[in-house]
């Protein structure tokens, strides 16, 4: 007789084979149906479906993935700039405690603000606006900012840059409120863009000075005689009055398209003459235009380094991407940090003068980071 254990495991083994009968027999059932044309239909639909969207979850990663490798990249060289300008801050930073005396106090620029500093209250921009450091350019993206699409900029031509940055942007030093100064200046992303002194000189003498009159006109004002005047009569005339005699001027300016032959080295002189009331906007100093010392400024542009500074500061400002900052037009370009057109015209300057206009701009090579130097040794 078998024990009560064995009859236990005899059960168990048997009720195992029957639930294994029961399983194969019921597969084979199964597998022996033939399916309907419908449910074989409804199951390519189905098939296709779950294809379909694996394909397109497919595409949205790779889309999402090239996406946040172009984010990454641009994250990433927003870094490195952004040390860049920080470092730039940090020099101007130490070089203004330098400059001004250890019990000065920064003047409140609030009360008496440059009158050239551009506002965007949209994106709360302040821009210093330094003629020949790339100044029209972003005259043209404040218009665009003011909500002036191409078409009406370029409608504007006939005033010249000048003339509609002053129409139509609005400057802080018009603001009624000193208040409401107060508050932008505290608030508002202040952005300056300097450049080397030396080149920036040389486009101004070519630009507006020069006597190749190519340079001179803004292309949708050329010959226009009252500009010419202006100019001309002016700073050229003064100028060869002072170094060449009143008979020398006389006969200049009686024929100016033929007779003009002011000369660079003139121009260089007549800046760093103490006797003369050389004062112009186009070569005066930016720490004076700017005040650089006084405004704590949260991005130091760089000539050199323009589209990138201008792109990164556009972005700071959450700017609608499809407003760029423009690429330079090669027909209002003077291409005066070119180094052979450079040192063709500074080797003409004596020495003596050269070191006198580096002392002359000493404080903007200091706050900037530009070195005289290489000018001096041509």
């Amino acid at each position: 007789m078998l024990g009560r254990r064995s009859k236990i495991t005899l059960v168990a083994f048997g009720g195992v084979c029957v639930t294994i009968l029961l399983f194969v027999w019921s597969k084979s059932k199964i597998e022996g149906q033939s399916l309907t044309r419908a449910e074989i239909s409804q199951h390519q639909v189905r098939q296709k479906l779950i294809r379909g969207k694996y394909k397109r979850n497919k595409y949205d990663y790779t889309s999402q993935s090239k996406s946040h490798s172009i984010y990454s990249s641009q994250v990433e060289a927003d870094r490195q700039h952004f040390g860049i300008l920080q470092e730039r801050l940090a020099r101007l930073k130490e070089h203004c405690n330098l400059v001004q005396s250890p019990d000065s106090k920064k003047r409140d620029v609030a009360k008496h603000p440059p009158d050239n500093l551009v506002v965007n209250e949209e994106h709360r921009i302040i821009y210093c606006n330094v003629p020949k450091v790339g100044c029209t350019n972003w005259k043209s993206v404040f218009l665009k900012l003011a909500g002036f699409d191409q078409f009406n900029i370029s409608a504007l031509d006939h005033l010249g840059p000048n003339a509609k940055g002053r129409l139509y942007l609005d400057y802080l030093h018009k603001y009624p409120n000193v208040s409401q100064r107060r508050f932008m200046l505290q608030n508002y992303t202040k952005i300056v863009f300097a450049r080397h002194p030396f080149t920036r000189l040389l486009s101004a003498f070519r630009s507006k000075l020069a006597p190749n009159i190519s340079f001179y006109f803004h292309p949708l004002l050329l010959g226009d005689e009252r500009l010419r005047d202006q100019w001309f009569k002016k700073y050229g005339r003064q100028i060869i009055e002072r170094y060449r005699g009143k008979a020398e001027a006389n006969r200049v300016s009686s024929n100016w398209s033929r007779e003009y032959d002011l000369t660079f080295s003139e121009f260089i002189r007549f800046l760093v003459d103490p006797y003369t009331d050389s004062y112009n906007k186009h070569w005066s100093d930016i720490h004076s235009m700017c005040l650089p010392c006084d405004i704590d400024y949260d991005v130091i542009g760089k000539y050199e380094t323009m589209t990138e500074d201008a792109e990164y500061v556009l972005r700071l400002a959450n700017v609608d991407p499809k407003i760029r900052f423009p690429t330079p037009d090669p027909t209002t370009m003077t291409n005066s940090s070119d180094g052979k057109l450079v040192d063709g015209y500074y080797k003409e300057v004596p020495k003596l003068l050269l070191y006198q206009l580096a002392k002359l701009y000493d404080i903007d090579f200091e706050l900037f980071g530009y070195d005289p130097v290489p000018f001096l040794n041509i």
